[in-house]
């Protein structure tokens, strides 16, 4: 029987996936209230408009359709790619956390129709497994066979995010009806899968394996859940299998090879390299990380610090995007970081959701960085201000041909936009025995427990426009501990007080570090230096030779021809020079050369969408320049786009840390 109206849950009843072995603890998205100048307006779109957006389009495009012919028996025409249900699955996901912080009952009505579609095909094909495109196009093929093809079949995909959408469902609303759904498959897969004599069948496209992970850990912290989902409910089996799928890259026997475009090379201690499809490839690598946090188990560790290095220290984008290569949408060689690079939005989140796992193993910093810098400029890239529109590719050089999309043949980044945006909340705090992390600087209200203490905590910040952090720390009784505050690594200089005083305080991976008894009314003035900075990259990265981008904090910016094309008046019009056409109809965007030292205007614009710093300076000829944040380009027009300009000064090998990026030094 399908539970599918069991009331909601209160917030304080639900726990986030916390896995055995991490050493810091995460927070639940209802941990954390935003009240963010910044942050608010853009999280109220993606609840107002592309939330409804994207189940609108995936309506039309029939995905839900699918479902209703495999419930009715008789055949039918698949919709869409064959990664639609794990498309449709993620958006539930995503949407599930949108309701944990703030409940709506029609879309939480809505999500209910579509997951009775999704119950009633699975129930109709009898063994727990669905997957529409195979049973409708392919029936004769499930798991690739009879000369099907697994990597673009999806069927482990698929149900990754069906088992990944059931549990963040369950724990945001209370409800069995889509966790039932996805044991069934997660037993079909358990049954199925694994050392002989089960089956060599490993995902395609990575993501169940986390997903498997979060599952097992639900069924260790929940085991009552069993007798409501009337259904065996094991977590050891789930742990198993995630585990299997793990080890089993590389060993080829019985089954065809993926090859590096699926990570399926060679066994994953061997991998110490980035290769392939990037999405598959940072989701199996959020999946390794969450193996080492539910076990414990060093290699894994070992080998996801490995990969995460290789990554950012020699195959990230400025803007925090990955995949440089058109071609595959893969990883290019180290160091192979052109301005036109693929940087698929997904990729992106996939990196941001590996970094944050490594941040739970370890405590440091630097992994928080890089979902920041995600965060601002690839994340917000991704999605039209007006909350209907997308980026599938964040390169960062455009010639005018470059636009977001109202959708998409293949519409795999808005869900993963909607997956990360309602996550937020989670990200900006952290806790362990001895304290509490500030990882990001976003205004809010907060609550966590530090040891047995419970804590308030609130932040008063009008980031990332200005460095000035308010904190204040109230726990329900005087108590000794500590509280990390996370210095940026674009920060060079800042000051920390502790009620208008200064204070002695330790840096521990990336972190100041404040130990005292913390009382009522006590309160954390931080200040980060924040001025305009020009970034160069590593001397390796050869298309970047003699050239810098803009940053100020978090914020990338960029060149817009609809600001910066020179222009003559002519008999009261304005019109656009030749020399200033043909620049924009090559490869260099906005062509523009800085002078050796530019000095910058900044003026907060309120009414640029809903708010933002712009910049002002002049280049080598002494012609004005404008540069807008990064994420908010191709909102106005549909012009060229710069973020790494010409500059003369370019740095020498020696001298460079492992960094791929860093503040240019000006005398």
């Amino acid at each position: 029987m399908i539970d599918n109206h069991t009331a909601r849950k209160s917030s304080k009843s639900v726990k986030p996936t916390i896995y055995d072995k991490q050493k810091i603890t995460n927070l639940l998205v209802t941990a954390v209230r935003i009240t963010d100048r910044f942050w608010s307006p853009k999280l109220q779109i993606l609840r107002n408009v592309t939330v409804h957006d994207v189940l609108d389009k995936f309506e039309s495009d029939g995905a839900y359709r699918n479902f209703d012919f495999v419930a009715g028996g008789k055949g039918g025409y698949h919709c869409g790619e064959p990664w639609f249900d794990g498309l449709v699955y993620e958006s539930i996901r995503g949407i599930s956390d949108i309701l944990a912080a703030e409940y709506d009952q029609e879309i939480d009505h809505r999500i209910d129709l579509i997951i009775e579609r999704i119950n009633n095909a699975q129930l109709a094909v009898g063994d727990g497994y669905i997957n529409t495109y195979t049973l409708l196009d392919r029936p004769h093929q499930r798991w690739g066979d009879n000369g099907g093809n697994l990597v673009w079949q999806h069927d482990v995909y698929n149900a990754g995010c069906l088992v990944e959408a059931g549990v963040h469902h369950y724990k945001a609303t209370g409800k069995t009806s889509l966790l039932q759904a996805s044991v069934r498959f997660a037993n079909h897969m358990s049954d199925l899968m694994g050392p002989p004599p089960k089956r060599n069948i490993v995902p395609g496209h990575s993501l169940p394996e986390e997903a498997l992970l979060k599952l097992s850990q639900l069924a260790k912290d929940e085991p009552e859940l069993a007798a409501r989902l009337n259904l065996p409910f094991d977590a050891d089996c789930y742990l198993e299998l995630a585990t299997f799928w793990i080890h089993n890259r590389g060993n080829h026997e019985g089954r065809a090879s993926f090859k590096e475009y699926a990570q399926d090379h060679k066994p994953f201690a061997e991998q110490d390299e980035a290769v392939g499809h990037a999405v598959r490839a940072t989701l199996f690598y959020t999946g390794l990380s969450a193996l080492y946090l539910s076990t414990g188990d060093e290699q894994y560790y070992e080998s996801a610090k490995k990969l995460w290095d290789n990554i950012a220290y020699q195959k990230s984008h400025i803007s925090g995007g990955i995949g440089a290569v058109h071609d595959e949408e893969k990883f290019g060689q180290n160091y192979q970081l052109p301005d036109d690079g693929y940087l698929e939005t997904c990729a992106a989140v996939g990196m941001g959701y590996f970094s944050w796992n490594l941040f739970l193993a370890s405590g440091e910093g630097r992994y928080v960085d890089a979902l920041e810098n995600i965060l601002y400029n690839i994340l917000l890239a991704g999605r039209s201000m007006n909350g209907h529109k997308y980026f599938y590719e964040n390169p960062l050089v455009s010639t005018g041909r470059i636009h977001r999309w109202e959708w998409h043949n293949c519409p795999c980044c808005p869900p993963m936009i909607l997956k990360m945006l309602p996550e937020l909340p989670a990200f900006i705090y952290a806790h362990d025995a001895q304290g509490l992390f500030v990882n990001l600087y976003v205004a809010n209200n907060g609550e966590l427990k530090v040891g047995d203490t419970n804590v308030r905590i609130t932040q008063q910040t009008n980031y990332p426009w200005d460095g000035a952090v308010d904190i204040a720390v109230t726990p329900e009784q005087a108590s000794t501990f500590q509280v990390h505050l996370r210095i940026p690594q674009w920060c060079e200089n800042y000051t920390i007080q502790v009620n208008g005083q200064s204070v002695p305080f330790d840096i521990a991976d990336g972190f100041t570090v404040l130990t005292r008894e913390w009382s009522g009314g006590d309160r954390v003035q931080l200040r980060l230096d924040m001025p305009v900075n020009l970034v160069e990259a590593h001397p390796n990265v050869t298309t970047h030779a003699n050239k810098a981008a803009i940053r100020r904090g978090p914020m990338l910016y960029c060149l817009e021809s609809v600001d910066n094309e020179k222009f003559v008046i002519r008999r009261g019009q304005v019109q656009y020079t030749r020399e200033t056409r043909e620049a924009s109809d090559t490869q260099k965007g906005v062509h523009r050369k800085l002078p050796a030292q530019p000095e910058f205007e900044l003026e907060r614009v309120e009414d640029f969408f809903d708010g933002a710093v712009i910049l002002y300076t002049k280049d080598a000829d002494g012609d004005e320049i404008t540069a807008i944040p990064y994420p908010y380009w191709n909102n106005r027009a549909r012009g060229a786009m710069s973020i790494w300009l010409d500059y003369d000064q370019q740095s020498e090998l020696a001298g460079w840390d492992q960094r791929l990026y860093r503040n240019v030094k000006m005398e």
